[in-house]
């Protein structure tokens, strides 16, 4: 698990497969030139498991002496990048899922880390599973991102509830995990950033939420979105709480 890893609380301080488009009734609007998508993940080709992570059809690269395969999912345009080292048994980025088991077992972390705590995806069958090491998503060409839905990763509410191995104990009520969206704009000065919060006030994020973004100047006209992680179980190398976060049908205009 990488170190440097309820409730909506927002705060703004400021190829593996090609897929169809699930457009919403918004689109193509008279008279104007944007239309809006609705990126469900419907069409990803999944392993007998349940999840896509990567795979050895990927471009090859070298990470850290080991052979490993950069993959993408693409939808609506926007790719979703995962790096998988079948070395390590390891991968980084955007995972697709559509298991619906809510639980998380270290004997099994493999399929278990791409449960969620909802028990499978928000609408459809499949669901997103970020968890990145430097991956973002970017877009060909300038979106807004209007909103998504999120929920806990099962793996991460397992720390949560049992504590992570490496931060002792579980999460009391002043601990706290947090999702930061780091949007970058087209055009201008960047720096914003919005908060989700996975966990605080000693109660955790259980079921899907929606993080409405229509109103936020700063996803409007930007060209690339990154997710990190901040929480108070940490150590010298970072958050030790399993920093991931599902979403799913995610709105973009473009």
């Amino acid at each position: 698990m990488k170190t440097n890893k309820f409730f909506a609380l927002a705060a703004i301080v400021c190829g593996f497969a090609l897929s169809f488009t699930s457009c919403s009734e918004e689109d193509n609007p008279v008279g104007g030139d944007k239309i809006t998508v609705t990126i469900g993940f419907e069409n990803a080709t999944l392993n007998n498991q349940g999840f896509w992570c990567g795979d050895e059809t990927g471009t090859p690269f070298d990470n850290w002496g080991s052979e490993a395969f950069k993959c993408f999912y693409t939808e609506a345009g926007v790719p979703f990048e995962a790096n998988y080292t079948p070395a390590w048994a390891s991968w980084s980025g955007f995972a697709i899922s559509n298991r619906t088991e809510t639980t998380f077992n270290a004997a099994t972390m493999t399929p278990d880390q791409f449960n969620n705590i909802a028990g499978g995806a928000h609408s459809g069958k499949n669901f997103c599973v970020v968890y990145t090491y430097g991956e973002k998503l970017e877009f060909a060409s300038p979106v807004t991102v209007k909103g998504f839905w999120y929920t806990n990763d099962a793996w991460t509410v397992d720390a949560i509830l049992n504590g992570d191995g490496m931060t002792p104990g579980k999460f009391e009520a002043d601990d706290y995990l947090t999702c930061v969206l780091y949007p970058t704009p087209a055009e201008g000065v960047g720096g914003a950033r919005y908060e989700l919060s996975l966990a605080k006030d000693g109660d955790y994020v259980k079921e899907w939420k929606y993080c409405d973004l229509s109103d936020v100047d700063a996803f409007k006209n930007i060209k690339s979105l990154s997710f990190a992680f901040e929480g108070s179980k940490a150590n010298d190398y970072g958050v030790t709480t399993p920093t991931y976060i599902c979403i799913d049908d995610i709105v973009i205009e473009k």
